[in-house]
Order: structure tokens, then sequence, then C-alpha cells
């Protein structure tokens, strides 16, 4: 099987899998697919049990995206304190997802002194870049797992670049799951996991895949490379910005964007 994270590639003949249920639908011009893996599934398919939803963005309208963004994870946030942490190396593009998203995070945790804050409806929201296991010597599992020792969220929620199988996902895809994630899984540098029972805490994951292995587009090369396309430098900070409006709005929704964009440093 050619390497992937995303579930619905996976699942998209599901015929031969025994545990995945999968359902398709539309917000906008954006496409769904909404795939629950079983504890049967899990075995089948190799994939951790739960809820795995795909976004398919290839009109890229950024209102439908920003929209179908923020539906999807208003149904998966808990109530309560969150931790927004972004994973990947900021000085190599197509991993930098994660940490340019975090950066379009508005933290609000340290405002929380103030009398008007729960007044004015407001949630403590704590934003980190992980970074990566080779310019920190840290795993970035054990850096998380430190600030929710810290701050006790009610859940994670960690965002990172992913690897495709097929093209037409490439750039064009979104996948959040209540699973978790394992950097650099992307690239083939597998880490220790990001997920609920590493963090005792729920865990949603966002990723867009970035890259692809090249003998997927081209068999007879047999070079161990991967591949993204040319415009990856807007592609990132197109998602970056995305994500980070869509997660703002679901997180603190009583914020206009013009209060929204004055908490982002």
């Amino acid at each position: 099987m050619k390497r992937t994270d995303l579930a619905c590639e996976i699942a998209s003949d599901n015929s031969q899998f025994e545990g995945i249920e999968l359902k398709e639908y539309a917000i906008g011009s954006v496409g769904v697919s909404h795939i629950i893996i079983s504890k049967v599934g899990e075995k089948s398919t190799g994939r951790p049990k739960g809820t795995y939803i795909t976004l398919h963005c290839r009109e890229r309208d950024r209102y439908d995206e920003v929209r179908a963004v923020t539906q999807v994870l208003s149904g998966m946030i808990p109530e309560g304190d969150i931790l927004v942490a972004g994973f990947g190396n900021c000085d190599i593009t197509p991993d930098s997802l994660g940490t340019r998203a975090v950066r379009r995070i508005a933290a609000t945790a340290h405002l929380s002194v103030h009398n008007d804050f729960e007044a004015l409806g407001m949630r403590r929201v704590y934003a980190i870049e992980a970074g990566v296991t080779g310019r920190t010597g840290i795993e970035s599992t054990d850096t998380v797992g430190l600030a929710v020792r810290h701050v006790k969220p009610k859940a994670v929620i960690v965002i990172d670049s992913l690897a495709c199988a097929e093209t037409d996902r490439l750039c064009s895809t979104i996948q959040i799951t209540d699973t978790g994630i394992t950097p650099g899984s992307g690239v083939g540098n597998d880490r220790k996991g990001v997920n609920p029972d590493t963090l005792k805490v729920p865990v949603i994951a966002i990723g867009v895949p970035t890259v692809i292995d090249l003998d997927t587009i081209s068999p007879e090369r047999t070079e161990k490379l991967m591949v993204t396309p040319r415009d990856i430098d807007g592609v990132i900070t197109h998602y970056a910005e995305i994500l980070g409006e869509a997660l703002n709005s679901v997180l603190n929704p009583t914020l206009t964007a013009d209060e929204l964009e004055q908490l982002i440093v």
C-alpha cells in the first residue's frame, strides 16, 4: 500500500476492509468524507479507531473552506480551556504548516486575569510551537505533554503537514480527526504519537497533505524522494490563514475579527 496519512485514501475502496463507515456530503463547494473506523477497522486498515473527516477543497473557495472547517470543529471541540500546538519545521516550507497556523491563533489565557474576561464569554486558549525533535532534542509529544500537565486543558488541537498518495488530494485536502497524530509520519520519520492515550485528554488533529512520494506519481523512479508543488509557499499561507480563522471563530466566537487580529502577535 502506498504511504498516506489520509484515511479517505484508505477508505476509498472500503469494500476490502471491515469496520469502516463512510458518508459523503458537501458544505458549500467543499466535499466532505466522514469516516468512522471501528475496532475491527483498526485492525484491517492499520489506522486508530475514531472519526476522520476529510474536506476536499479543490475549488479554493476561502469562504466555504473556513465555513466547513468551522462547522466540523464546532462539533468536535469540547467546552473549556484548549491548547493548540503547531508541529513542523518553520524553515522547511512543506513542513511548516503547523508552526505557521499556530501563529494565527489568538492566545487568550493570559487575559483571564481581567474581570470582564468571562463576562465577554471568552475561553482560555493556549498556543505553542512544538517544533521538531531534530531542532530541540525533545520529543514533540513530550513538549506538548509538559504543557498539558501545566495548563490542564480540556482538549488539545494539533496541526501538522501530512503526506498523501493521490496527486489530486495534494494541497487540496484538510483532514480532521479525533485520533491524534504521529509527528514526522508525513516524511517517514515517525515519532512518539500525540493522541488521547499519550496525553490523557481528547486530541483533535488537523492536517493538510503537502508532499507525495515520487515513486507514487512516477513508479519507474526508485529514488526515495518526496515532491511538493512549486507554489507551496502560497499554499502554506492559504491553509495557515484558513485554519487560524476557523479555529479562532470556534474557540472565541464572541470576539470580532478585529479583536482577534489584535491578539495575534
